[in-house]
């Protein structure tokens, strides 16, 4: 039978219909299991963790935020201030959680009003940030970078950012920032989150606290506080030795910059930066104190508390002589020559504690004569010293047997050594031979006498016109006598930056050099080298360490009174090995030079009249300055049994032995016993 195409296309129908209730009844039933596990969850989560949620739209976090606290003073041995802290009225910042770009940049201009602050800090990078923290400027630069970049849709985030930037300072548009504007926003984008920084830390004018006083609540984030920013009540010069602290604008010193943050130390802290400052940092410091934020969910403050109040750092004792170290000061400006001369150094310790009286120095441009307060100078300027390091030489070589106190003649008689100029002493140019001891020796420094026991450490005797024979290790065998005494050495003073000194080269052409090293013409020592030299020599052959730091002071909690924690004692940094009949030799050797009545002594008549009596040994060593032959006079001086001793140094001078050094070096010894101790 022929099939009806209408009829077939009717069942097909039907079937289709027939089909449909099941499908529907699949997809309800899949729609009823969707809706039960939406109601079991609904039911979870409101019945099981509704506490959770509610919690957590109530919840509170914590984060600490530290203060500012002033720094430890400093103090002279007498009690004075010479470094104290002064109070400052700040205008600071602390960056809530929830503190936009933009935020700032709008509390920026509100406040740049009423606040002037210093741009000179102010970099491009920040005007553009600033230029950009408007959301209508950066949205039209964004399209305009887009468009000048074929894969402008491909570009990060980053990147539109970056290249933003460029386009701001290529297209002149930081010529619409307000400086002053663009750096409070600098400052204020310096600060992490619940940190604070200072946007003026000094020299806020009374006009400026009155007007954002009253405006306050228009500049979220910002406060009226305190810094504390060092004094120097007895002047300057002592900044130069006591150090300097760096400021909320400079932050922590690029060198120290990860150890400090590993400290704790946050990126704009102020940090002790040099000298006594950066040496005691850990205790001038103090304890910063600590206020615990609470901020709710939605970033906004809710309650800020008192943790710690902080405790003020600890504060340092001298034993610096306020009164004598600004003579002494006075004392070498005064007095110091004028032509190629360098500068002068001076320093005043006491021989059995290794504490520093005064530590005085000039440092001067002889190409203008110019004069800067130079004290550090006495520990990282090296000279060479001259005929002050013979007692030393004399030491050596009674340890090493060449001499002895009972035979110690030789002749001052011209040095012929081939391959080498010839060396005469300055009271016997022509070389006659003289027979002289080792104390005459002293006294008239002889530099002759002086080479032939070189010689004789380095195993060689002197015979005129031979060739220099030394040991291999003669140098470092004169190089350890010197060094016993503390020459060519570091002293471990508590400053930063001394120097050891520089030592000559001793091979080839320069093993000539030995014979000049025995007299004080080659290395070069430190002012401070030399007073620990001459203190060893003052002691009895102890090597004291000097220090400036005599203790340490603590506040109490509940009392303005300080205590005493920390008291420096001597330190012994070697023993200087002769009996009793060798010192002896050298004591009255340097006697000789002070009080002597010799026709060629080298005190000289300012040293001569000093009451009490000092020991002494001057130097002159021959140098070059400014393309001209120069000299520097030197000196050291102590008066037995008593706690002091001196060393001086002058380099660059242009008279030969005019005794600069003896006249200084008196004037020196009287103000110490107008300052600092009564005479004897």
């Amino acid at each position: 039978m022929k099939h009806n195409p209408y009829l077939e296309e009717r069942d097909n129908k039907n079937d289709a219909r027939a089909n449909l209730p099941t499908r529907l009844r699949i997809l309800l039933f899949i729609s009823f299991i969707l809706m039960v596990a939406l109601v079991v969850q609904l039911g979870f989560l409101t019945i099981k963790q509704g506490a959770n949620y509610l919690a957590e739209v109530n919840r509170s976090e914590e984060t600490v935020e530290k203060g500012n606290t002033p720094r430890g003073l400093v103090y002279d041995s007498t009690g004075r201030v010479l470094a104290g802290n002064k109070a400052q009225t700040t205008i600071t910042f602390t960056r809530g959680t929830n503190i936009t770009s933009s935020t700032m940049r709008s509390t920026a201009i509100k406040l740049g009003k009423y606040l002037t602050v210093d741009t000179i800090r102010l970099s491009d990078r920040s005007k553009a940030d600033f230029y950009l923290a408007d959301a209508t400027n950066a949205t039209k630069v964004q399209k305009r970078v887009a468009k000048e970049h074929k894969n402008g849709s491909s570009l990060t985030t980053s990147e539109i950012n970056s290249l933003s930037v460029s386009y701001v300072e290529e297209h002149n548009l930081l010529s619409k920032v307000s400086d002053n504007d663009a750096m409070i926003f600098q400052r204020m984008s310096g600060a992490y989150s619940l940190s604070t920084t200072f946007i003026k830390e000094d020299d806020v004018t009374e006009t400026e606290l009155a007007e954002i006083g009253e405006r306050l609540s228009q500049f979220p984030g910002i406060k009226i506080g305190t810094s504390w920013a060092r004094q120097y009540p007895e002047g300057n010069d002592f900044k130069a030795l006591i150090g300097t602290v760096t400021s909320e604008d400079n932050g922590l010193p690029d060198d120290k910059l990860h150890t400090l943050l590993a400290q704790g130390y946050s990126q704009n802290e102020s940090v002790g930066s040099s000298n006594l400052e950066s040496s005691y940092e850990s205790l001038l410091k103090g304890s910063a104190s600590q206020t615990v934020v609470t901020t709710a969910s939605d970033g906004t403050v809710k309650s800020y508390s008192v943790k710690y109040k902080g405790q003020s750092g600890d504060s340092l004792k001298l034993t610096i002589n306020t009164d004598f170290q600004k003579e002494v000061q006075k004392i070498l400006e005064d007095n110091l020559p004028t032509g190629d001369v360098q500068g002068a150094y001076a320093t005043v310790m006491n021989p059995y504690t290794g504490g520093i009286y005064a530590m005085a120095g000039v440092d001067r441009d002889y190409s203008t004569g110019t004069k800067t307060a130079d004290p550090l100078g006495n520990i990282n300027h090296a000279i060479v010293m001259g005929s002050v390091v013979k007692p030393a030489v004399l030491a050596t070589a009674f340890q090493k047997g060449v001499i002895t106190p009972s035979n110690s003649t030789l002749l001052d008689q011209a040095i012929k050594i081939a391959g080498t100029p010839t060396i005469t002493s300055y009271w016997n140019k022509t070389g006659t031979p003289v027979s002289v001891d080792a104390q005459t020796a002293l006294e008239r420094s002889s530099n002759t006498y002086f080479v032939q026991l070189g010689m004789k450490i380095g195993g060689q005797t002197y015979s005129s016109g031979s060739a220099l024979a030394l040991n291999s290790d003669a140098f470092q065998t004169l190089r350890n006598g010197l060094g016993q005494f503390g020459l060519g050495t570091k002293t471990g003073i508590d400053v930063s930056g001394e120097t050891a000194g520089y030592r000559g080269e001793t091979t080839g052409s320069n093993i000539g050099k030995y014979l000049y090293e025995s007299f004080g013409q080659y290395d070069t020592y430190t002012t401070l080298q030399l007073a620990r030299y001459v203190s060893a020599i003052a002691n009895g052959g102890y090597l004291i360490q000097p220090h400036l730091v005599s203790s340490i002071l603590q506040s109490s909690t509940n009392s303005s009174k300080k205590r005493t924690v920390w008291t420096a004692t001597p330190n012994i940094q070697g023993q200087v090995q002769l009996d009793s009949d060798e010192w002896k030799v050298i004591h009255e050797g340097m006697n000789r030079v002070a009080n002597g009545t010799d026709t060629n002594n080298t005190g000289g008549t300012d040293i001569h009249k000093l009451e009490p009596h000092v020991y002494a040994k001057t130097g002159t060593a021959e140098t070059t300055t400014n393309g001209h032959t120069t000299y520097t006079e030197s000196i050291v001086a102590y008066v037995p049994g008593q706690p002091m001793v001196m060393a001086m140094a002058i380099p660059g001078m242009n008279n030969y032995l005019d005794g600069t050094n003896g006249k200084i070096a008196a004037k020196i010894i009287n103000a110490y016993w107008k300052y600092v101790q009564n005479k004897p």
